[in-house]
C-alpha cells in the first residue's frame, strides 16, 4: 500500500515538526519561575512578629499621646496658677 508509506512520512514530519516547535518555544521562553516571587506566604510566625511589632507601636504612641497630655495639663495648670496669683495681688 503506498498510501500508507505516504502517511507514515507526514506523520513523522508532522511530530518532527511539533517537537522542534515545542523545543524552540522552551527556549526562548521567559522564566517566570526565575523571578522573585510578588507575594511571599504569609505563616503563622511573620503574623506573630507583624501583631508584636503592631502593638509595639500602638503601646509608643500611647505613651507619646499621654506624655503629650501631661504637657498641656502642666501649662494649663501653670496659668490657672498664675491668673491666680495676679487675682491675689488685685485684691491686696
Amino acid at each position: 500500500m503506498p498510501e500508507a508509506n505516504v502517511l507514515y512520512s507526514v506523520t513523522a514530519a508532522v511530530v518532527l515538526g511539533l517537537v522542534a516547535w515545542v523545543a524552540v518555544v522552551l527556549k526562548t521562553a521567559k522564566e517566570p519561575w526565575a523571578r522573585a516571587p510578588v507575594a511571599v506566604a504569609r505563616t503563622e510566625d511573620v503574623a506573630i512578629e507583624a501583631d508584636a511589632d503592631a502593638e509595639e507601636k500602638a503601646d509608643a504612641e500611647d505613651k507619646a499621646d499621654a506624655k503629650a497630655d501631661a504637657k498641656a495639663d502642666a501649662k494649663v495648670d501653670a496659668k490657672v496658677d498664675e491668673a491666680e496669683a495676679k487675682a491675689d495681688d488685685a485684691k491686696a
